[in-house]
């Protein structure tokens, strides 16, 4: 009796939703809802991810390149200095990793390298900043020939980069 009754009903709820154009629109707009909430929400953790190492370059340039303004503003003649740095990529992390080497049923010899983990932690060997692949500078006094030296031979001294990843120009 129970089955007859719930089967009646559910036939009435459809009857109504199929003749209520007001319905219809109620159930799609919230279908879409709940779809863009999947969407937005399934996706957080990556981009959070991914922003947190952005960020974490974007500081890392912006400390660079305010330091090394503050310095090449205070080589004799150079004046006013403003400098921007370009970087290749991101941080890279290198992880410690351990090679196993079996025997396989047929007699050929199998490796696997796999990274070390202690208590639930990958564990990190080192960590490489962003390799540096230019730097702009513009220097009130990069006019004189012996300034845009002296900022050049800095900063190639300060970022270990070559001479050739370096402009000058002058304001």
């Amino acid at each position: 009796m129970n089955s007859q009754f719930s089967k009646s009903r559910i036939n009435k709820i459809i009857y109504k939703i199929k003749n209520n154009k007001k319905i219809q629109y109620f159930i799609l707009i919230c279908l879409v809802a709940i779809a863009l909430m999947v969407f937005v929400f399934g996706f957080s953790k990556e981009q959070t991810e991914k922003s947190v190492s952005t960020d974490f370059v974007t500081n890392y340039v912006d400390n660079l390149e305010n330091k090394l303004s503050n310095v090449l503003s205070k080589v004799n003649g150079a004046g006013k200095v403003s400098v921007i740095i370009t970087v290749e990529s991101g941080m890279e992390t290198v992880l410690a990793m351990k090679t196993t080497t079996k025997e396989n049923l047929n007699g050929k010899i199998e490796s696997e390298t796999t990274p070390i983990v202690i208590n639930g932690k990958t564990v990190v060997v080192k960590e490489l900043y962003p390799k540096i692949v230019g730097v702009l500078i513009v220097a009130d006094g990069a006019k004189n020939i012996s300034v845009m030296t002296r900022l050049q031979q800095a900063t190639v001294s300060l970022l270990n980069i070559n001479i050739n990843q370096i402009e000058i120009l002058a304001t």
